[in-house]
């Protein structure tokens, strides 16, 4: 089962740890894409996600300098598939991609929370113009379902 939350380009969220649950008790692997909050703001993995996904150009490689996706999961049974295929066809990155990665991370925790802060200050001016913005999406806010 793959989800996104929250999803991209609607934002809207979902229960993992429900999906998860349901996957499990069914025998299915749960896959979260979390590029969007990062592992700062949501561990899909402590929720019962089997594999978690991030798009690392964006947040976690946050420099605009790096093209890189990360896989993670703690099913060593899944990991032992995964690195097998790693190893088999190379889809890794070089010790310089690394670098900049590990470079990036440095400073994920006050990037975050400056693009959380920025975003929830943009959703509450946007929501309180109802005079020219009919709808705001955004799950910060108090309207958000």
């Amino acid at each position: 089962m793959w989800l996104e939350s929250p999803t991209n380009p609607t934002l809207k969220t979902m229960d993992i740890a429900a999906v998860a649950k349901i996957c499990k008790e069914k025998g299915v692997l749960s896959v979260v894409d979390n590029t969007f909050l990062s592992p700062y703001f949501q561990n899909p993995l402590k929720l019962g996600a089997d594999i978690v996904i991030h798009s690392g150009t964006k947040y976690l490689c946050g420099h605009a300098d790096l093209v890189m996706g990360f896989i993670i999961t703690n099913n060593k049974e899944v990991f032992d598939r995964l690195f097998f295929y790693a190893y088999a066809i190379g889809p890794v990155p070089s010790p310089f991609d690394c670098y900049l990665a590990l470079r990036s991370l440095k400073t994920l925790a006050v990037r975050m929370e400056a693009i959380n802060s920025n975003a929830q200050r943009i959703a509450e001016y946007l929501e309180s113009r109802k005079d020219v913005v009919s709808k705001v999406i955004y799950p910060g806010l108090k309207s958000h379902p």
